[in-house]
């Protein structure tokens, strides 16, 4: 099964001749206001405010500055000034703070540690006592569960903040 694919996708149809409807629009403005300049003003400043007027227009419809219309990208800059900036500065070497030691999250808000939240320690250790009805007995079998996943999968790290981590570790061998 075929099908057939827009080629063109980005050129605008010709409308008027060999121009496009934005493009004899931006003439057409351009040509009125040097009309409309000509029955209010001398000749000789009519002369020199049609050619700026119609230099413009001119400009606007046809001129691309990297592939982009004239028209956006005067937009563009005039977004640019108008709006106003959030310039954020960051040092390329910042300096590692640590925080108090009294203020370093060790486990989390259940009292559960991070690095068996990662393993799925906790899961396990829920899952057994429902079944059982028993109350949380560490076994050696979960410090060794533990061991074995956390060497694997993950790694703890401690961030600048203090704040401990997981991620994943990768290991290319």
């Amino acid at each position: 099964m075929q099908f057939q694919v827009p080629q063109f996708i980005e050129t605008e149809d010709k409308i008027v001749g060999p121009l496009t409807l934005r493009q004899f629009i931006y003439i057409g403005i351009g040509g009125g206001m040097s009309a409309l300049l000509y029955f209010t003003v001398q000749t000789w400043l009519w002369a020199i405010l049609s050619a700026i007027i119609v230099g413009v227009a001119v400009s606007i419809a046809f001129v691309k500055v990297e592939g982009r219309p004239l028209a956006r990208v005067i937009l563009s800059a005039f977004n640019f000034y108008w709006r106003p900036q959030a310039y954020v500065w960051k040092p390329e070497q910042a300096p590692a703070r640590k925080a108090p030691a009294a203020t370093k999250p060790r486990e989390a808000a259940a009292g559960i540690p991070l690095e068996d939240i990662i393993a799925g320690v906790a899961l396990h250790k829920s899952w057994e006592r429902l079944q059982t009805g028993t109350p949380d007995v560490a076994k050696t079998s979960d410090k060794e569960f533990i061991e074995r996943r956390m060497e694997r999968r993950y790694q703890i790290f401690e961030k600048v903040s203090g704040e401990r981590a997981a991620a994943r570790r990768v290991d290319y061998r």
